[in-house]
């Protein structure tokens, strides 16, 4: 397989400097794999935090780490996200997708053995990259924004080999095995592709792929450094861990989240028939009847909330409707879904309740 590379916006490119030489990746199951894409054919990459899809911001905290040219492989969840993303210039980034139209192709490498398959990938990853080293974030996760460009900086002062992140405290060079196995960003180097090459013969996970080949720089004497990551990702491979994420996305996310908190706050208080209890985002799109929402609820585009529904620590997505009396705690409510008059879904934090699309 190949890559569609859509051209950036003239003006678009900024002026490269040691930041700018450093490519991105982007990986991704499609919508065969386990995971919130199955909720209701929302590709993980789609799913809103915030009322922000999760790719819009990875690209942004990779644009602040100086990434000016990323990839993005989703398996057949790649047109849609193409179709969201386009060139990237609202990031300043001039994107790229792996090729996923030819069907033949793409079931041809589902059939292959998984060695074969990421060595394919790694190929492809590395003829990206050419002599570049390269962003990697190996899962539908976002970890602070002061990670990515940590990353970038660690590898202008030190130049090692790779970079993994992590849950124990510091930088590593030498061995390396006690790095935190479920790792989800990393900086690797030409050197590491082609370690990487080599080790996709035999049946890895990406992650256990990364970490070996990191490992066996390490093993060699080659510099391998590992950046501690002190706060969770934010993390949508579950509907529990997506709900979390995006309740700490409300109450800690960036400033621009914050900020649009008060604008919508006061437009709805001026309602004495809707009380809201933050934190809490609403789509200017959205209609509201008399109701009761939150705290710790995403309100997407095109929703409408019945009279008297009650929703908190919830999720309503695009198009969903929620009908007159309902009750909602502890859920996703999937695109376009519809709940009925006086429906009660009551979740919990650790069983949360998700409604497809209709």
């Amino acid at each position: 397989m190949g890559f569609d590379r859509s051209r950036p916006a003239a003006g678009s490119r900024r002026s490269m400097d040691d930041n700018g030489l450093v490519r991105g990746v982007i990986l991704t199951e499609d919508r065969d794999a386990a995971g919130p894409a199955e909720w209701d054919g929302c590709p993980d990459l789609l799913l809103p935090l915030a009322n922000r899809p999760l790719v819009e911001w990875m690209l942004s905290e990779y644009a602040r780490a100086g990434v000016r040219e990323t990839l993005i492989a989703a398996g057949r969840d790649t047109g849609e996200i193409a179709a969201f993303c386009g060139n990237g210039a609202r990031w300043g980034i001039s994107l790229a997708y792996q090729d996923a139209r030819n069907a033949r192709d793409a079931r041809d490498a589902r059939d292959a053995p998984a060695g074969q398959r990421l060595c394919q990938f790694v190929r492809e990853v590395a003829a990206f990259a050419k002599d570049a080293p390269f962003l990697v974030s190996t899962g539908p996760q976002l970890l602070g924004s002061e990670v990515y460009a940590q990353l970038v900086q660690s590898y202008r002062e030190h130049r090692p080999c790779g970079i993994r992140t992590g849950r124990n405290a510091g930088h590593t060079s030498g061995t390396s095995r006690d790095a935190d196995e479920h790792s989800r960003i990393y900086l690797m180097t030409v050197r590491t592709c082609e370690v990487l090459v080599d080790r996709s013969t035999h049946d890895y996970t990406l992650n256990g792929l990364f970490d070996a080949a990191l490992d066996d720089l390490a093993a060699r004497g080659e510099t391998v450094l590992r950046i501690d990551v002190d706060h969770p990702p934010f993390d949508v491979t579950s509907p529990e861990a997506y709900l979390a994420s995006n309740e700490r996305m409300l109450a800690s996310g960036p400033e621009s989240t914050r900020s649009a908190l008060p604008e919508i706050m006061d437009d709805n208080f001026s309602s004495p028939n809707l009380v809201m209890r933050p934190p809490v985002i609403v789509d200017d799109t959205a209609e509201l009847e008399r109701c009761r929402i939150g705290p710790g609820v995403s309100i997407g585009p095109g929703v409408r909330i019945g009279h008297g529904a009650a929703i908190e620590h919830s999720v309503i997505m695009t198009g969903a409707d929620v009908g007159d009396g309902a009750s909602i705690s502890y859920a996703v409510i999937g695109r376009n879904a519809g709940i009925e008059n006086r429906a009660i879904l009551h979740g919990s934090a650790d069983r949360v309740i998700v409604v497809r699309s209709d």
